[in-house]
């Protein structure tokens, strides 16, 4: 082979296992070989907020999810990390909670989720159950309905995690995925799920403390209760994995979903047992944990980002409020991101960062922008524009939304410029996507490192002219 034809060979082959190194960490696909399966139903579960009528005389409702990837024609591989994105909305359905935003189309979750796919995951959009009493003037019914939305929404995640096992082991494998490497980024509201998931896992957790029990006699869907109670029933609710407290099934609708015996305590619908529901890691975007109690030694490795000026969910620890239309609900105590985070690396949980030696631009920067220079904590540093409306301030800048929604004009904080919020999307993911390859590689995913080892016997060397190349 004439040199200069080899020298090409040599270049070519550099170029291809440089793409090759860095799938998981930067995109290796184009926006068109990402194709999507929308609202795969994952399970299905009760809601006492959704009228029967609409669901043909049943309040178990069906849960949908929208999976991206790299198409098969430009992705052969079978074994794909999975990353779940969970949209905001307070709890609540999009236009009740007061905003353009609240599904799993959201602008910036459906942006997150291509460029997931276009690293080479399998990401899904997911919808989880909503709805809560957010404006009730009874402590207890405001309270208690929101710890038990965000209990659902557990439920529900750990649904779709084992249905994704399911489909792996007892499906045919049909998104070519490794479920057990699955990692998970909450925005908003899906911050209060990721961070519960990782750190809930006995029923203490959110029976035992004092706010999460009844101050009076009357239960959220007025049953009768005793001062001291905890809101959550396991009876009526399940675990908190989503097993006990099962619906009794009397049949199916015309559309085939459950019915039931409104008689009977149970309100739950066991999904997909048998199954694993574990994550590798979790990421919230805002949000906050019920109670900085949950968070033990032993849990799996977080990463935050969050306004150190956010109103609605402390940065620290504080109470929560939620904006109904004009007016602002106090809801309950709970940590923020800089407390958890504060936490975890204290507890170990997050060694498998703190022990790197990163030395990206925007970890570096992010230890400085918080009271201890915790790692694992990007703080976003955009004040109010007035110090007498606290609550007028851009808590998640990566958001924007159709200016001819009928909710968006909202929220005065948001500017709603598109290049704006995908520069804070850039951000972002510079700030998780390392860390998450760091902790795929620690499951043996080759993660951002070369995964094509080539063998080449080269001869004669040193050579004058003419080389022999055999693999």
């Amino acid at each position: 082979m004439p040199m200069k034809k080899f020298t090409l060979f040599v270049f070519a082959l550099l170029i291809s296992s440089s793409a090759f190194a860095q799938r998981y960490t930067t995109p290796i696909f184009s926006a068109s070989d990402v194709v999507k399966s929308s609202n795969v139903a994952y399970g299905v579960n009760f809601n006492p907020y959704i009228d029967s009528a609409l669901l043909g005389g049943t309040n178990i409702q069906p849960l949908y999810a929208d999976f991206y990837m790299p198409s098969p024609a430009v992705d052969t591989v079978t074994n794909r990390p999975v990353v779940i994105v969970w949209h905001t909305g307070s709890f609540l359905p999009k236009g009740v909670n007061g905003s353009a935003l609240g599904t799993k189309e959201d602008s910036a979750v459906v942006e997150m989720c291509t460029r997931f796919a276009r690293m080479g995951y399998v990401s899904i959009a997911a919808s989880y159950r909503l709805g809560w009493l957010a404006n009730s003037t009874n402590l207890d019914l405001r309270r208690g309905t929101n710890l038990l939305a965000v209990y659902y929404s557990i439920q529900d995640a750990k649904s779709l995690v084992r249905y994704l096992n399911l489909t792996q082991v007892g499906a045919g494998n049909p998104y070519g995925i490794n479920a057990s490497n699955t990692i998970m980024v909450g925005q908003g509201s899906g911050g209060y799920l990721t961070f519960a998931y990782a750190t809930i896992d006995k029923h203490s957790e959110v029976a035992g403390p004092s706010k999460f029990a009844y101050q009076d006699t009357i239960g959220m869907f007025g049953q009768p209760v005793s001062i001291g109670d905890p809101y959550i029933d396991t009876a009526f609710a399940g675990g908190i994995d989503g097993f006990g407290g099962a619906v009794t099934v009397t049949g199916v609708t015309a559309s085939g979903l459950p019915t039931m015996d409104y008689s009977a305590t149970g309100r739950n619908y066991e999904n997909h047992a048998g199954m694993p529901d574990d994550v590798l890691m979790v990421i919230n975007m805002g949000g906050a944990m019920g109670d900085g109690a949950w968070l033990e030694a032993g849990d799996i490795p977080m990463l935050s980002i969050h306004s150190k000026y956010d109103f609605f969910a402390p940065y620290d620890t504080g109470m929560v409020y939620v904006p109904i239309g004009q007016n602002f609900f106090p809801v309950v105590s709970v940590s923020g991101s800089y407390a958890a985070i504060k936490s975890a690396n204290a507890l170990g949980n997050n060694d498998i960062f703190l022990n790197e030696n990163y030395t990206d631009q925007v970890w570096v920067d992010q230890q400085s922008t918080n009271p201890s220079n915790e790692e694992c904590l990007y703080t976003i540093e955009i004040p109010p524009a007035s110090a007498t409306q606290p609550w007028v301030i851009n808590t998640s800048p990566w958001n924007w939304y159709d200016a001819n929604d009928p909710m968006a004009g909202q929220d005065p904080s948001n500017p709603n410029v598109k290049a704006t919020s995908m520069a804070w999307i850039d951000t972002v993911m510079t700030f998780i996507v390392p860390r998450m390859a760091t902790v795929l590689q620690a499951e043996g995913v080759a993660a951002g490192i070369q995964e094509v080892t080539l063998e080449l016997s080269i001869y004669p060397n040193p050579a004058s002219g003419l080389l022999h190349i055999e693999s």
